[in-house]
């Protein structure tokens, strides 16, 4: 045993082989212990439901604020300073406004565009309107229904007729 020592030793690069296969064989006999017995399982101290410290003066005044039961944001909404909702003539202001004229439901139907499309939400001439809303006015005797939304396209309905409004392709 002496002389395999004295053997092992003598050559730096042997030896040198010799420790690191010596750490791997280690780093492996490790692992397969904690392989065979694994740590066993914490169990955490129940929740403490009071506070430990009370706070005996606060500056803080309570304010009750009300939440709404179902979030109502607006997905498409635009910042009115970035991208203003009229347009600016001289010292007077014109404000874009949808409204059935004389002209004609289908003249209607023609200016309308569809501007973007998200779930069961559309944007429609810069409104948003949701599967079963009315688009444009109410006032008249068949209001424009919303009825479905497929990808890129809606169907319209009023009375019995049926319209299809299509976000415009993309053009390169």
């Amino acid at each position: 045993m002496k002389r395999t020592w004295q053997r092992l030793t003598s050559d730096k690069r042997r030896f040198g082989l010799f420790c690191g296969l010596l750490f791997v064989g280690l780093l492996l006999w490790a692992r397969i212990i904690v392989i065979a017995r694994p740590a066993r399982t914490a169990i955490a101290e129940p929740v403490i439901h009071t506070a430990v410290a009370a706070v005996l003066s606060s500056d803080n005044i309570q304010i009750p604020v009300m939440l709404e039961s179902t979030p109502e944001k607006n997905p498409f909404s635009v910042s009115s300073e970035i991208f203003p909702t009229h347009l600016v003539n001289g010292d007077q202001f014109v404000e874009k406004r949808l409204s059935v004229g004389p002209s004609g439901e289908n003249e209607f139907i023609a200016s309308l565009s569809l501007d973007a499309v998200m779930g069961e939400l559309v944007l429609i001439n810069g409104n948003v309107i949701r599967v079963g809303e009315i688009v444009g006015p109410q006032s008249v005797s068949e209001p424009l229904r919303l009825i479905e939304v497929h990808g890129r396209t809606v169907i319209l309905l009023a009375g019995d007729r049926r319209y299809e409004l299509s976000i415009a392709p993309f053009h390169r």
